[in-house]
Parts: C-alpha cells; sequence; structure tokens
C-alpha cells in the first residue's frame, strides 16, 4: 500500500514530475561530461609515462609534470646504467617549438624524442608509415587530431618545424594533447634539433629498466644517492604526480569538481522541491495513516521511494545524453572518456542525493499530528 501511494503521490502532477526527472537527467548529463573530460584530460596528461616501458624516471630537480621537463646532462645515462640493479636505460626528450603554417602564422608542438630502437616514449596506434623510418634524420610522426592546429597534412608531407623542413614519416590516431598543443613524435637526434634551448649535451629524461632480481626500492635509493642534484621516482609515481599537478595543483581539476557538485546541487533541490510539494498536497492522507497506526519509519520510506524514483527515472535518458556529449568532445580531438566506473559512480551520487533531497519531507511528516485528519 504504501509503495501504491508513493507512485501515486509522485505522479498525481505529471509536469511537476517531468520537471525534476528533467531537472536530473540536466545534472547527470553535466556531472558525466565534467567527470569524463576530468578522467580524459588526467590520463591525456600522464599519457606517454604510463605507455612506456620502464621501472624508473629520473628527472630534472623539482619536475612536477612530464610536460614542462627540465634539460639535464646527458651523462646521466651513464650514471644510470652503470648503477647495481638498473638492466637498461634510454633517454626521453619532451620539449616545446613551434610549427610555421604556409601562411606565416606559428603553431605551437609539443615534441618527444624518443630512440626508434627502443620504443621507449614511442608513439602509439600507428596507422599509417612505420616508426622504424624516424632513424632517417628529419622524420617525425604527427597524430590525426593534429589537422585542426596545422592544417592538413598527409604521410610524406613536408611541415615547417623550428624554421626547418622534416617530413611525416608516420601517422597516429587518437594521441591527443592535455595542454591541446599537438604531439609531434621524432628521434632524439631530431627532436633535439628542433628545440632551440636544447643542447647537444642535453637531454630531459632519464628511464630505467631494472633487472628482474633487483630490489625496486634499493635501487632507487642507490640511484638517488648517485644523483643527488635530481629527482629519481617511480613510472607510477611520476605519473600520479603529473596527473596531480595539472588536476589540483593548477585549479583545474577542481574547477571540475565544483562544477559537478553544483550540478548534483540544482538537481538535489529541483527533486526536493517536487517531493515537497506533493507531500504538503497530501499531509491529510499521510495524517490518516498516522492516525491509523501508520509508523514514522513506513512514511519515510514513502518519501524516500519518490526521490530514488524520480532519481532513477531521470538517470537513464542523462547518462545516455552525457555519453553522446563525451563522444562528441572526442571527435573534435579534445581529452574525455567515460568508463562504467564514472557512470556507476555518477549514478550513485544522483540516487543517493535524490534521496537526501527527500529528508525535509520526512521531517515534516515525522511532526504530522494525526489530529489534522479530523481538522479536514
Amino acid at each position: 500500500m504504501l509503495a501504491r501511494i508513493a507512485r501515486r503521490n509522485l505522479l498525481h502532477d505529471r509536469r511537476r514530475f517531468l520537471a525534476s526527472v528533467a531537472g536530473v537527467s540536466f545534472s547527470v548529463t553535466l556531472v558525466i561530461v565534467q567527470l569524463g573530460l576530468f578522467a580524459g584530460l588526467a590520463a591525456n596528461a600522464s599519457q606517454v609515462i604510463d605507455r612506456s616501458p620502464g621501472d624508473a624516471w629520473i628527472t630534472g630537480r623539482h619536475t612536477g609534470n612530464f610536460q614542462w621537463g627540465q634539460p639535464i646532462p646527458r651523462r646521466t645515462l651513464d650514471v644510470v646504467r652503470s648503477t647495481a640493479g638498473v638492466a637498461w636505460a634510454r633517454e626521453v626528450i619532451a620539449g616545446w617549438t613551434q610549427l610555421r603554417h604556409p601562411d606565416g602564422g606559428l603553431q605551437q608542438l609539443e615534441i618527444v624524442g624518443f630512440d626508434p630502437r627502443s620504443r621507449v616514449g614511442a608513439p602509439w596506434n600507428v596507422v599509417a608509415g612505420r616508426l622504424d623510418d624516424l632513424a632517417v634524420p628529419g622524420r617525425v610522426v604527427l597524430d590525426r587530431s593534429a589537422t585542426g592546429k596545422v592544417g592538413r597534412f598527409e604521410l610524406g608531407d613536408d611541415v615547417e618545424v623550428a624554421d626547418r623542413r622534416v617530413r611525416v614519416a608516420a601517422v597516429t590516431d587518437g594521441i591527443t594533447n592535455f595542454t591541446t598543443a599537438p604531439f609531434v613524435f621524432a628521434s632524439l637526434d631530431t627532436a633535439r634539433s628542433l628545440i632551440p634551448y636544447l643542447g647537444s649535451d642535453d637531454t630531459v629524461y632519464v628511464v630505467a629498466g631494472l633487472a628482474p632480481a633487483a630490489q625496486a626500492e634499493a635501487t632507487l635509493a642507490a640511484l638517488r644517492q648517485r644523483l643527488p642534484h635530481l629527482d629519481v621516482s617511480s613510472r607510477d609515481a611520476f605519473s600520479a604526480r603529473t596527473r596531480r599537478y595539472w588536476m589540483l595543483e593548477t585549479g583545474m581539476g577542481i574547477g571540475f569538481l565544483l562544477t559537478s557538485a553544483l550540478a548534483i546541487a540544482v538537481g538535489t533541490v529541483i527533486v526536493s522541491q517536487t517531493i515537497f510539494a506533493a507531500t504538503s498536497e497530501h499531509l491529510a492522507e499521510y495524517a490518516t495513516l498516522k492516525a491509523m497506526g501508520a509508523a514514522n519509519g513506513g512514511l519515510a520510506r514513502v518519501v524516500l521511494v519518490q526521490g530514488f524514483v524520480a532519481g532513477a527515472v531521470g538517470c537513464l535518458p542523462g547518462c545516455l545524453l552525457g555519453a553522446a556529449v563525451v563522444q562528441a568532445i572526442r571527435a573534435r580531438g579534445l581529452a574525455a572518456m567515460v568508463t562504467p566506473e564514472l557512470v556507476g559512480l555518477t549514478v550513485a551520487a544522483a540516487l543517493t542525493t535524490c534521496a537526501l533531497a527527500a529528508l525535509g519531507s520526512v521531517r515534516r511528516l515525522w511532526r504530522l499530528e494525526p489530529a489534522l485528519v479530523f481538522r479536514t
């Protein structure tokens, strides 16, 4: 009986119920888009680190993220290789330069230099060309998403980077940069020649792979002792530091989370007002139930079910619309992603807040006097 009362009260004013559902849908859509952007940007910020083999990253002192690496001496590579417990070491270059458009305009690029033989720091999802061709000086890799920034290009085209002509030797698909500046992948020598502030005796990162029998913490400690002027981090630690820098220390992530919280708050207020109005219109009926012996817990369940139903009905279109918006964002080359975990978290948050939105009405019912039925 209580479930029937909850359904009838909620659907008594269909316009109000649909407005409540629309509010929840809007909130869920906005939350999924915001969290999808947050998750996509966080993953993009550390994607080169996460996709590279290796156990340790040696960086300049106080390097907070992959994008803003500092030049370090190339001789660091020899020090790392000669450390007990290190099986191999490779250098990776990351820096900034500019591409010149045919009309004279400039576009900022982020260059990642790697050894084509090792694939440490290498691009992925190659859809045209071969990475082995990067061994030829002046060859680079561009992603399809870079078209909007650098103009149309095909495999084998020449582009002007740092006042030098380089040739597109391979094309990737789906490698978008956190900073929106296109990635350019090249061999170490080519990358070094295209970064104006990097000297021939400089590198940016040294990536080390540990021997199978090596103790990770002991090896990292030995590297720190031998390289006191540099930072030595595990791959996971450097990846987490990069994501934390962009998502939290810059305030960008806080903005996404605040927007999501506000969206949930809007949906909560709408549902709260809908349930409060439905409760106020049927106070006499609730008083009758109390007079007949209905417990406060049963009446609370009626109201909570109303909040849960409004949230559940609004979540489905909100999730579908949110996923569609995220896909549209991805199609434009921006970082965004929707995962089952993200959708589950959003739905759980929406249902919980919708149930909480009913608490105001529950409190009113608990204070309701059964004698009200005799005064109506």
